[in-house]
C-alpha cells in the first residue's frame, strides 16, 4: 500500500465534504478560494499517490509541489475570509477548511519524511 493512499482518501472525502457544502449552502457569493485549493491539493496527492504510472511527473516535480503549497495557501485564505464572517454555513465551512489544511499539512510532512529517510527516496 503507498504511505499516501489514506492523506488521498482524507483529501477526497474532504474535497467532497466541501463541495456539497458550498452547493446546499447556495450563497451568491460562493467563496471558491479553498474549494479550488481542496481540490487542487486533491489532484496532486493523487498524482504523487500513482507516480509510478504517471513516470514524467518527477520531471516536473518541483512544479508539483509548488502547486500543492499553492493549493495549502488557497486553503488558509479560505479560513481567513471565512472566519469573519457571520453566515449561515459558516460553522461546515470552518470545519472542511480545518480539516483539508490538515490532511494536506500531515500529507506533506509525511512526503518529506518519506523523502529523507526513505532508502528509496519517494
Amino acid at each position: 500500500m503507498n504511505p499516501l493512499l489514506p492523506y488521498l482518501v482524507a483529501s477526497l472525502i474532504t474535497a467532497c465534504a466541501w463541495t456539497v457544502v458550498v452547493v446546499a449552502i447556495g450563497q451568491h457569493k460562493r467563496r471558491f478560494l479553498g474549494l479550488i485549493g481542496a481540490w487542487a491539493a486533491t489532484v496532486v496527492l493523487a498524482a504523487l499517490w500513482q507516480a509510478e504510472a504517471v513516470p514524467w511527473l518527477w520531471g516536473f516535480l518541483q512544479l508539483v509541489l509548488l502547486v500543492w503549497l499553492g493549493a495549502i495557501a488557497l486553503l488558509i485564505a479560505a479560513v481567513v475570509l471565512i472566519w469573519p464572517v457571520k453566515a449561515s454555513g459558516r460553522l461546515p465551512l470552518l470545519c472542511c477548511a480545518v480539516l483539508s489544511i490538515v490532511v494536506n499539512l500531515a500529507a506533506g510532512l509525511h512526503f518529506l519524511w518519506l523523502a529523507t529517510v526513505s532508502p528509496g527516496g519517494v
